[in-house]
């Protein structure tokens, strides 16, 4: 290379970019993906919700749900491990479906028919200790019935415990996330449309499931 070359600066600045434009660059991509995250995590440090926000009550910090080894649905069928990936699930949990509990899923059954497009991407799923399930079968069809054996159903059930209630008794709905974590509970105060408008609103903004 000649001299001239050497010490042309417009030559030197096209072979070798400055550093720090690189830095920032990484910088505001570090920006860009992480403030999300950080604003989540704020929110559940603080237990903030913004205004209109979520009814519910939520999970801090998520719960994970495991699904026993050897757990079955009212056909007596084997539960997959990935139940509860890949779509949102509302959960109720009755020891006994009485009035309260068969009441609340036909407000789940509402709920999911107003999801319009959303539809396939929820599912809703019962945990109880009931063993005659077959007329709750006949009105809902599509309703998820996991109900034995006994021992794993009640290790399931114990997952959705929270310090405020015993999942059993409570009588509350719950999200599970796509990726299988407990994150928010609803109690029997809280009327369906505003279950409603919180799903819709998670269902508008997850990229997940």
């Amino acid at each position: 290379m000649s001299k001239m070359q050497t010490d042309n600066p417009l030559l030197n600045s096209a072979n070798h970019p400055r550093k720090p434009q690189g830095r920032w660059v990484i910088f505001l991509l570090f920006i860009f993906f992480a403030a999300p995250l950080l604003l989540v995590t704020m929110m559940h440090k603080l237990d903030w919700h913004p205004s209109g926000g979520s009814r519910g009550h939520m999970v801090s910090p998520v719960k994970p749900v495991v699904l026993p080894a050897g757990l079955a649905d009212s056909e007596a069928e084997a539960v997959s491990g990935d139940l509860f990936k890949d779509k949102w699930s509302m959960v109720y949990i009755a020891e006994r479906c009485d009035k309260p509990c068969t009441s609340r899923l036909h407000d789940m059954r509402q709920i999911h028919a107003s999801l319009a497009k959303h539809i396939p991407r929820v599912q809703r799923v019962l945990l109880t200790m009931e063993q005659d399930v077959s007329v709750l079968k006949g009105k809902y069809p599509d309703l998820i019935v996991l109900n034995q054996p006994a021992a794993q159903q009640a290790e399931l059930m114990q997952q959705f415990d929270l310090p405020e209630a015993a999942a059993g008794s409570s009588q509350r709905v719950y999200f599970v996330d796509p990726l299988g974590n407990l994150m928010m509970s609803y109690p029997l105060a809280i009327a369906a449309n505003d279950i409603r408008k919180d799903l819709n609103r998670l269902l508008a903004y997850a990229w997940a499931g």
